[in-house]
């Protein structure tokens, strides 16, 4: 025995590989100088036409799923790529990379208007994605005769 961990498996090395490529799209998305306008538009557009609801409702509610779907992939992510952080860890890295979204927005991008509510969708996201890990890995036991 030599102390040191057992070497990442196929699973994780994937794991970690999807996790940097998504770390580098997740930082182009939130650290962009400018909002996702192009981007955004037809998002908005796709939940007012299919809602029926105001564009000004439509564009937050798209805005707020959106915040949420961005951070349900770093949950999932992290949890396979770091297995020995205990979920609640992770769940806390997520939050404590959104507060770092924001606060980077409000000090050095001013024409991005950083908030509250997008630390709570994104860390719901990343609930979301802690939660997923933890229903694709949970041993399940049967029921004996």
């Amino acid at each position: 025995m030599t102390g040191r961990p057992d070497p990442p498996g196929r699973a994780q090395r994937w794991s970690r590989a999807l996790l940097a490529a998504y770390l580098l799209a997740g930082a182009w998305l939130t650290l962009r100088p400018s909002p996702m306008g192009r981007v955004s538009r037809p998002v908005i557009r796709a939940v007012h036409d299919l809602s029926g609801l105001s564009w000004q409702v439509s564009g937050r509610l798209a805005e707020r799923g959106g915040n949420v779907l961005l951070f349900v992939p770093l949950g999932l992510l992290l949890c396979w790529a770091l297995p020995r952080l205990r979920r609640r860890t992770v769940w806390s890295l997520c939050v404590a990379a959104s507060v770092g979204i924001e606060v980077t927005q409000y000090l050095f991008l001013p024409a991005r208007y950083p908030s509250l509510v997008d630390i709570a969708t994104n860390s719901t996201g990343a609930a979301v994605g802690v939660g997923l890990h933890w229903l694709l890995t949970r041993r399940r036991t049967t029921p004996t005769d």
